[in-house]
């Protein structure tokens, strides 16, 4: 029986890891050696790490201009969302260390399986508006939970032009998060960072 593969061993065979002769198979292969490009180089990546965790999985990839949107579809879609979306996540943050060891730093990928990531906005914006409101009504500033970079950017891009309230990331790492002030209460330097 075929023995377990360690992470390492998978980044390694989906030419994560610098060991990985990437090249190698495709020169084999007979195919043309000319430079591949973001999409191709993505889909590459994102069709060998689906075919390793579940063949029915497929995945359609859009290119907006340095922004490449991929969409997983097929098969059991919330066991590779995982809880609370980290499997997602962690499939998008190993997509972005692919395209940046071919490209440096020039493109970006959001992934996203069965609307999920869309969800999570709409959540999010919930929360904002609500917040705003909050604010509004009783003049406190309200401290919103902890929330990743791309969901705070979500909250303080909403809220940015607002009349009446202002927002300001506060903390550390994973306790990272957004503070709603009335406009008039904000603290000196509030200008709605992540």
């Amino acid at each position: 029986m075929e023995k377990k593969k360690s992470i390492d061993d998978l980044l390694s065979d989906l030419g994560v890891l610098e060991e990985a002769p990437v090249e190698v198979g495709l020169k084999e292969a007979g195919k043309d050696s000319r430079p591949k490009g973001p999409k191709e180089v993505l889909e590459e990546f994102l069709v060998g790490l689906l075919l390793r965790l579940d063949p029915a999985h497929y995945v359609e990839i859009r290119q907006e201009g340095n922004l490449l949107k991929a969409e997983v579809k097929g098969g059991d879609l919330g066991r590779f969302i995982g809880k609370e979306g980290r499997t997602l996540k962690a499939a998008e943050y190993l997509a972005g260390v692919v395209l940046a060891k071919h490209f440096g730093g020039a493109y970006r990928v959001v992934l996203d399986a069965a609307g999920y990531r869309k969800r999570q906005e709409e959540k999010i914006r919930k929360i904002a508006e609500d917040a705003a409101l909050t604010v509004e009504m009783t003049g406190e500033p309200l401290h919103l939970p902890p929330m990743r970079p791309s969901e705070r950017r979500i909250v303080h891009m909403l809220l940015k032009n607002h009349p009446k309230v202002t927002t300001e990331s506060q903390g550390e790492g994973e306790a990272r998060h957004v503070v709603v002030y009335p406009r008039d209460q904000a603290p000196p330097g509030t200008t709605g960072e992540a």
